[in-house]
């Protein structure tokens, strides 16, 4: 693995751009070797050929960096090794892309090697590019990025006393997890619910699917928590997305 601060070529997945200064951008990668990291488009405002695809989300792409003025690594060069299509016809689709990279990215460490969460974003990614996820593959894609970043919680035994999860139950977000009713306070939430998030966990996202299920925002706004900032694409996500059955 090279060291980002000297330089070299960093390979990984979009998950976001801003704009910076007057023609600068700013992009931030998901990297196996190197975790979240930031780089610096300078003037890809105004030539937008030289750095075609590099600033899209969902973007698999190999870039040449070199150090900077400042904390930022200057990319010098690059190359898209692979772009999503489908996943870009549809608003859905396409809000499914963004919260995704954002979750992974958000839960990785900075600048360190991190092989689990960038994998799981490619996972996510083929999935959109065949089907529209159901509810399930999104809350197992929000479990299994909380494990991979070791931030899993409780979800099939009470985090305060260890006993096996019955109702009443709750989820507290400063305590690890689910609990018993009367062990803690949080959020009321079904044991039946808790046993199917621990479930989808533990399924490939693949064989997931389109399935429907627990549909709630209970492990997103764990993630929120633990962040200690709101996820920027779940607005749009919650605005698009199609509601889940009644179950």
């Amino acid at each position: 693995m090279s060291d980002p601060g000297t330089g070299g070529a960093i390979r990984g997945v979009v998950t976001g751009a801003m704009d910076y200064r007057e023609a600068d951008r700013i992009v931030r990668l998901l990297s196996a070797s190197h975790g979240r990291v930031s780089l610096l488009l300078r003037d890809a405002r105004r030539s937008r050929r030289r750095f075609v695809g590099l600033g899209d989300v969902g973007n698999e792409v190999s870039v040449e960096v070199r150090p900077g003025r400042g904390e930022l690594l200057l990319v010098t060069g690059g190359e898209v090794l692979r772009a999503p299509s489908r996943a870009r016809d549809d608003l859905e689709r396409l809000a499914l892309l963004w919260y995704g990279a954002e979750v992974c990215s958000a839960l990785a460490p900075e600048g360190q090697a991190c092989e689990r969460l960038p994998r799981l974003l490619e996972v996510w990614i083929d999935l959109l590019e065949t089907l529209t996820p159901g509810s399930l593959a999104r809350t197992a894609l929000e479990a299994k990025a909380l494990t991979f970043a070791g931030l899993a919680p409780s979800l099939v035994r009470c985090a305060a006393c260890g006993e096996r999860l019955t109702d009443p139950a709750v989820f507290g977000h400063g305590h690890g997890g689910a609990m018993h009713q009367g062990c803690g306070e949080g959020v009321r939430v079904e044991a039946r619910h808790l046993l199917e998030l621990e479930a989808a966990r533990r399924t490939p996202l693949a064989d997931l699917g389109a399935a429907e299920g627990y549909g709630g925002w209970l492990l997103s706004d764990f993630i929120t928590y633990q962040l200690g900032r709101a996820l920027l694409s779940r607005a749009l996500l919650e605005e698009v997305a199609q509601p889940s059955p009644a179950r």
